[in-house]
């Protein structure tokens, strides 16, 4: 009995010191867990930023474009206005049709407005510019 009660303490005692909370990913994704947490580094969170948004069929994956250009953390001069959006928020933008445009840039070519986490590639970079990467936590329509 005394053996039972022994082993007993120390399983509980292995399984609070390895908790599998650990392993979850954080909510408010500074790991970038809500992306990739191993390909992603976390930038900043965005508020309400104007975009354009496009997807299939014009492109494979689903891009935002941002009417400001986001500074590379690398190399200076090189400045990128369009991420592509984490697939665990794509659902959010269900019932928002594309708004393919090429390169116009007029202000009603930005009808949406987003929140969220902006993530950056920490791979390897055929050029040295950020690839920026979106988890959309609110998308709206602009009036």
């Amino acid at each position: 009995m005394k053996r039972k009660v022994i082993s007993c303490a120390s399983a509980l005692f292995f399984l609070v010191i390895f908790n599998c909370k650990r392993d979850k990913p954080d909510p408010e994704c500074r790991d970038a867990s809500c992306c990739n947490p191993y390909s992603f580094d976390y930038v900043e969170y965005i508020v309400d930023e104007p975009v354009a948004l496009t997807g299939p069929p014009h492109d494979v994956f689903y891009f935002v474009r941002f009417t400001r250009k986001f500074p590379n953390k690398t190399r200076d001069g090189y400045r990128v206005n369009i991420a592509r959006v984490c697939e665990k928020s794509i659902h959010k933008l269900a019932g928002f049709p594309h708004t393919y445009d090429g390169d116009k840039e007029e202000p009603n070519s930005f009808p949406y407005r987003v929140s969220g986490k902006l993530l950056d590639w920490n791979g390897e970079k055929y050029f040295d510019m950020a690839i920026l990467a979106l988890y959309i936590d609110k998308v709206e329509k602009i009036n």
